[in-house]
């Protein structure tokens, strides 16, 4: 790593010392202290669904989308205004819904005070449209995005990606989601339209007047930001009314930094059905799943099986101080016709990973380092220098990837670019409803991962990083090359 590029180029503020704007304006609580504001009881607001984006134009092989990033404000504290960064204003931002094959171009433009980038996250995206952390949008400027939609159907989702300021963006309200439609997907019969539910959970603090207060410490940089008030598509812990029957839920981690173990309160299995990058190979029952920050997952909840008046909290199991084990709640109170079906084979073209064969193998370290006695996490050894090229892949080959986490503390890793599959997790195979595509990976803390996957269709530069943001602001990620 060059010093003086780092200087230059990024994390400023790590190597000075100097907190961020914001965090200057938001002066942290007490560590992992109680909230500064009072915040209602859990289950006393309904769940918000998250709206979906109109096309301004379509033509037969594309459509067309303009999106604005701005301030807002948001009542979810109640009787307090919140303002936040939203996309169009809303926290969290509109749902962008894609079919497979068919080309999303995206005109975004910043209305903000500070400068932006966007990162469609899980997308197979040409290197202009990836929104690397250094293709920033100065306020008032605009930037076009085109996504090929050229992958399976899966839920992805978009946010900003600027260097040393993604945490702080991210947490002020700058994501939403994006979903790809495939026509082989809609042949199974799964469940449809308002029986398919995208739900964000993300952790945040917030100041006495309800303003988001997001402390950068020593302490944040090192752990994390955690929040002590949990929000589901920006509402605090809210109830969702449901029919008896089956409901397909998209669940993200938007979370900063918190590593959520989900499961149901009457101690029923989650029936997963997807993972990152689209459908897994078949169903998979599961008593709890970890959803890392960045992760996804999609599960089917068959209500059908409870009566009317039945309510079933989804449960965080992780106690990762400050707890929060109550994210939401499910209230059957109405019957429905459901015709929708989970079949035994959801992905035909998802097959045994132990066939596919690695032509070169890389390795990566993760590790704290001190930078000016400020502690923060580095890859191999190195922090990111934006014009140094770490790794150089060549288009149409596969590689394995191993990261080799030596500390205690789990790292999420997410690739740019193209969808992986787990070779094995500390030696051992991935468990099922991990085996599937993914495009971030939680590497356990003392522990070691190792991903496979063939880089296809572009070239170009790409990064790869933790995606706890906080490591990622302060200089864990490096960047890759495809290359003929």
């Amino acid at each position: 790593m060059k010093t003086a590029t780092l200087l230059a180029c990024c994390t400023t503020a790590l190597l000075s010392g100097a907190p961020s704007t914001l965090a200057q304006k938001a002066q942290p609580p007490a560590a992992w202290g109680p909230a500064r504001v009072d915040v209602p009881a859990a289950f006393q607001v309904p769940l918000p669904i998250v709206p979906t984006l109109s096309p301004v134009l379509s033509t037969p092989d594309a459509d067309y989308y303009e999106m604005t990033m701005q301030v807002g404000q948001k009542e979810i504290i109640p009787g307090k205004m919140t303002t936040i960064w939203g996309f169009n204003g809303l926290f969290p931002g509109p749902t962008i819904k894609a079919q497979r094959g068919r080309a999303v171009i995206v005109r975004q433009t910043n209305y903000l005070p500070v400068s932006t980038v966007v990162h469609l996250h899980g997308g197979h995206t040409p290197r202009k449209s990836d929104g690397l952390p250094f293709d920033l949008i100065g306020p008032g400027a605009t930037n076009y995005y085109e996504y090929p939609n050229i992958q399976d159907g899966a839920t992805l989702w978009y946010h900003d990606h600027s260097i040393d300021t993604t945490g702080r963006n991210v947490y002020m309200g700058l994501a939403g989601f994006y979903v790809i439609s495939d026509p082989a997907e809609e042949k199974l019969g799964l469940p449809t339209g308002d029986a398919d539910v995208a739900l964000v959970i993300q952790d945040r603090l917030f100041n006495s007047d309800g303003s988001l207060n997001y402390p950068l410490t020593d302490n944040t940089i090192f752990a994390g930001v955690f929040g002590d008030t949990l929000l589901v598509n920006g509402a605090i812990q809210p109830y969702f009314e449901v029919a008896r029957r089956k409901m397909r839920f998209r669940i993200l981690n938007g979370s900063n930094a918190r590593i959520y173990r989900l499961a149901l309160s009457n101690n029923q299995p989650l029936l997963q059905i997807a993972s990152d990058g689209g459908l897994l190979a078949a169903p998979v029952s599961r008593q709890a799943i970890t959803v890392g920050p960045g992760e996804r997952i999609e599960v089917v909840i068959d209500f059908s099986a409870y009566p009317l008046g039945t309510s079933i909290v989804l449960k965080n199991q992780n106690t990762a101080a400050p707890s929060i084990p109550d994210i939401m709640r499910f209230d059957v109170v109405y019957e429905a016709n459901d015709r929708s079906r989970i079949p035994r084979r959801l992905n035909r073209n998802l097959g045994p990973v132990t066939k596919l064969s690695p032509e070169i193998h890389r390795n990566f370290t993760l590790e704290p380092t001190s930078v000016n006695g400020r502690v923060v996490w580095s890859i191999n050894q190195k922090l990111y220098d934006p014009i140094t090229v770490d790794v150089k892949p060549r288009l149409n080959t596969t590689e394995s990837w191993t990261f080799q986490n030596n500390s205690g503390q789990a790292h999420p890793m997410h690739i740019h670019n193209i969808q992986w599959r787990i070779l094995d997790i500390n030696g051992l195979a991935p468990a099922p409803g991990d085996d599937g595509w993914k495009d971030t990976f939680m590497v356990p803390g003392g522990g070691r991962v190792t991903v496979i996957g063939t880089f296809i269709n572009h070239l170009g530069l790409y990064v790869t990083h933790c995606h706890n943001l906080e490591h990622e602001d302060h200089a864990m990620m490096f960047n890759f090359e495809v290359v003929r």
